[in-house]
């Protein structure tokens, strides 16, 4: 890890190897909340050795991760729980800490990334994002210790595709990092330790509101992506309220679309399409290649009060596809409160490198916004200014990441790229800033156009 400013903590492996996990400094310009804060001091308060922490093996999907979970309630040993534990389904007594996850890149494995996590999360709040990046933090670990209590058994415990693939390398690389060709980005310089990120999403998988139907994987999918009914009204060339109209008619012609997204309200249709123009612009800059299928989002309910916006979580396990099952809670029984779905991007490690597939840039993503924030505008053009310049926030990027000189130039080049193509649809015209606060909609009925300099 590069010479870092930020909050480390240290902790010691039975063998003695020093280990760090470091909340990086906040990125020039950005916007942190004390919930961002709070959720690192927890991630830095995590000890592996600690009896009470259990690491499990992840031996779903398609990348390996280590499951961090407190296991104090459970009354088992440290190694008794470790023996056993596996699968996604963990009992009551046990505690969803965070997922640590490192790179792998090889044959037959998913693409993983372990900056990527960590560049999304400063970049979010960046660009002050209306959609949900998890908090991460770099965290390293004694690659004997890694490779005994969780490597070694996820290995054993899968048997086929992309995931068992990743275990297999991570084995074969934690037993000789000497031959292993990508050590550099899974290993610290003296080899005794693997490094990554640590992070804890949370929400569910969108369907086919957000997703899109995933025919096929690769750009294909990426193309009905842009057949939902948010992006499909963010090309539209049409005042907002019509453009979300229009978008859900030609969109909804895919009945599997249609089913969905339930016709949603234009409330819902301006976060979507807000959060939609975040994704896409954060996926150009970072050359995200797994996005479609990987789009979450938690339920919240949004009222009226005194002239004020408020709002809070709702129950995760609501339905928008058996709507008549939704309760609204009794304390907000009298403010006639509406439920959304917003938007998290929890899943972000296929990104960062030079080799992945921007899909984004790919299928022409940028080119084809007609709406979009006032404020992300003018964000993403001074973040282009201090690329090119050479200012704190390149700095920054270089003296925080884990990242080499072509990756680095990736990130400058593609927010050039990304500023020139929104800056060229604003000088013909064709980009309306309408974006910037759906609450305000909520509140008044009537859509807020920005002026912004092209």
């Amino acid at each position: 890890m590069p010479d870092t400013q930020g909050t480390i903590a240290e902790f010691q492996s039975p063998q003695g190897v020093h280990e760090r996990c470091v909340a990086l400094p906040d990125i020039p310009g950005g916007v942190y909340t004390r919930k961002d804060k709070a959720k690192e001091e927890d991630f830095l308060a995590i000890d592996f050795y600690d009896p009470r922490i259990g690491l499990c093996p992840k031996t779903w999907s398609t990348s390996p991760g280590t499951m961090v979970r407190d296991i104090a309630a459970t009354g088992q040993s440290q190694a008794d729980y470790e023996r056993v534990c596996k699968g996604k389904d963990v009992p009551s007594t046990v505690k969803k800490l965070a997922v640590y996850k490192q790179s792998m890149n090889q044959n037959n494995t998913s693409g993983t990334f372990s900056m990527a996590a960590l560049l999304y999360y400063h970049f979010a709040r960046y660009f002050d994002t209306s959609v949900a990046v998890p908090v991460a933090v770099y965290r390293e670990m004694d690659r004997k210790q890694h490779y005994q209590r969780v490597t070694k058994r996820g290995d054993a415990l899968t048997s086929s595709g992309m995931i068992a693939a990743g275990w297999k390398h991570l084995a074969t690389a934690e037993a000789d990092p000497a031959h292993f060709g990508a050590a550099a980005s899974l290993f610290t310089s003296d080899r005794s330790k693997v490094f990554g990120c640590m992070l804890k999403g949370k929400g569910e998988r969108y369907g086919a509101e957000i997703n899109g139907v995933r025919s096929s994987w690769g750009t294909v999918q990426n193309e009905e992506f842009q057949r939902t009914a948010p992006y499909t009204a963010l090309g539209l060339d049409l005042p907002l309220l019509q453009a979300i109209d229009e978008g859900k008619r030609l969109a909804f012609r895919d009945a599997k679309v249609k089913k969905d997204t339930v016709d949603a309200s234009a409330f819902q249709m301006m976060y979507w399409m807000k959060e939609l123009t975040e994704v896409v612009l954060l996926d150009y800059i970072f050359s995200q290649q797994d996005r479609i299928g990987n789009i979450d989002f938690q339920w919240k309910w949004y009222w009226l009060d005194d002239g004020k916006v408020e709002s809070q979580d709702a129950d995760s396990k609501l339905s928008r596809r058996d709507m008549s099952k939704i309760k609204v809670p009794a304390e907000l029984a009298g403010f006639s409160p509406v439920l959304l779905q917003r938007t998290f991007l929890n899943d972000n490690d296929a990104g960062g490198r030079v080799e992945y597939v921007n899909f984004a840039k790919k299928t022409g993503m940028l080119q084809k916004l007609r709406h979009f924030s006032a404020d992300t505008f003018e964000r993403l053009q001074r973040l282009n200014r201090d690329l090119q310049d050479g200012g704190a926030v390149l700095q920054y990027i270089k003296a925080q990441f884990v990242l080499d000189d072509k990756q680095v130039n990736q990130i400058v080049k593609n927010t050039r790229l990304a500023t020139e193509i929104l800056q060229d649809t604003c000088s013909i015209g064709k980009l309306r800033f309408d974006l910037d606060e759906p609450k305000q909609f909520f509140l008044t009925g009537k859509v807020e156009v920005a002026d912004a300099a092209c």
